[in-house]
């Protein structure tokens, strides 16, 4: 038998799982710092929620993991959070709007495997509800720029564009049919290149002409001073005024730096209304956070037209670049102190020092397997636990403890009484 975890799925030992939470902790404290709540939903949804009119489109759903509980019904694991967000506010149609939430949560799609990609992985979404205001927008974007300003980044980039100028230049390009199929495809770009596009779009039936003219306009990108060129191209566009809206709103913010305007960003997911976002970092990880609106998603649950918008950060993803750009530092133990004694009849003792210790906010531990000295002393050593206090009878008789630092391997006597305050202003 192999004990391995399933394809796409990881064990997170606490080494990683210690940056893990760290990070979020960071994104938490950020997003509750712009006025988002807190909202856990059901891993688990009825098929009937998760393909309404298609949810994310037909690609997301054949990715879905989905099975007919022991009554006979169709469910499935969350692929995003943003149904089971559509879901809530459908069935609370008093909650107070507008409705700002965050919810960290994995979610589950059978994709393809690959750096940063997993099957089961942990989403951190912001979403607004119930405002059609471009601020909602704005103020999503300058949330997800915040948490990367604040994680240590500074050369990303916030692609934006909008679904209605998209809509606007397949028009253009004379392609009236299959509309949903060719952006899904024109979102394949930065994956499969130009001569993939095209090689897709063919399969559709689309015009030679159509292609060459749709390739022409999406290629169209720029700072935000390319939003003029694109209402000479495309003619009076409610995209162009909600994206120079948005623009506006995000100068106001200081922010339009971090801002790029591409035509080709078409975001694969069907529910897209308006302002599509994603926030790229480098090549070969693909986008670390993407979102945008959805006018119509939470009416298609409700039967009345809710405004929302929404961003995802991508964790993983994330997590991925710091480690490999050394942002991080992985740590085998939060432990400040391990209290190490040579036989069992200090016991009592070692429990009062631990428990007063842990009472000042001081994290320890000690050893629980009753092992010589010596490899109480390794294990500190191996966890990398920097102090280890040493409580033998012969300094139990004089009052004192010995503490040794583990990484200068230097050792002090410090009065019982004292180890708290002594341990409370050393470095971590």
């Amino acid at each position: 038998m192999k004990f391995q975890p399933l394809k796409g799925t990881k064990d997170f030992l606490p080494e990683e799982a210690r940056i893990r939470q760290e990070v979020l902790a960071t994104v938490k404290n950020v997003f509750e710092m712009f006025g988002f709540q807190p909202l856990e939903t059901p891993s688990i949804e009825s098929w009937e929620v998760l393909a309404a009119k298609k949810g994310g489109g037909p690609e997301v759903l054949k990715e879905t993991y989905n099975f007919k509980d022991k009554s006979g019904r169709k469910v499935g694991l969350i692929y995003d959070l943003t149904v089971p967000l559509a879901r809530v506010v459908a069935s609370n149609p008093n909650l107070p709007l507008p409705f700002k939430r965050y919810q960290i949560q994995k979610v589950w799609r059978y994709g393809e495997v690959a750096k940063g990609r997993l099957r089961e992985f942990l989403q951190c979404d912001i979403d607004t509800v119930g405002s059609e205001s471009m601020l909602a927008d704005a103020e999503i974007i300058a949330c997800a720029i915040n948490v990367l300003e604040k994680l240590g980044f500074k050369d990303f980039i916030v692609r934006i564009n909008n679904r209605k100028i998209l809509s606007a230049i397949l028009k253009k390009a004379g392609i009236k049919r299959k509309t949903e199929d060719v952006l899904r495809v024109v979102d394949k770009l930065d994956k499969i290149g130009i001569e993939g596009v095209k090689g897709e779009l063919k399969k559709l039936k689309i015009s030679k002409n159509s292609i060459e003219k749709l390739l022409e306009l999406i290629s169209i990108q720029g700072d935000a001073n390319v939003l003029s060129r694109v209402k000479e191209v495309l003619g009076e566009c409610e995209g162009v005024k909600e994206l120079e809206e948005l623009v506006k709103f995000l100068s106001y913010m200081d922010l339009t730096k971090y801002i790029k305007v591409d035509l080709s960003l078409a975001r694969g997911l069907d529910y897209y209304t308006g302002p599509i976002f994603e926030i790229f970092i480098e090549k070969g990880i693909g986008s670390i956070a993407g979102g945008g609106r959805y006018d119509k998603l939470i009416g298609i649950l409700c039967g009345r037209e809710v405004p929302a918008t929404g961003i995802s950060l991508g964790i993983e993803r994330i997590i991925e670049v710091m480690k490999s750009r050394k942002m991080v530092e992985e740590k085998k133990t939060s432990l400040k102190a391990f209290v190490a004694y040579p036989n069992q009849v200090l016991i009592s003792e070692v429990l009062k020092l631990v428990k007063e210790l842990r009472d000042c906010n001081i994290q320890t531990d000690f050893d629980l397997k009753g092992r010589k000295l010596i490899r109480q002393l390794e294990y500190a050593d191996a966890l990398k636990i920097p102090y280890v206090i040493i409580l033998g009878e012969k300094e139990m008789e004089k009052g004192v403890v010995k503490i040794r630092d583990m990484e200068k391997r230097e050792e002090f006597e410090v009065k019982r009484e004292e180890v708290a305050k002594f341990l409370s202003e050393r470095r971590p």
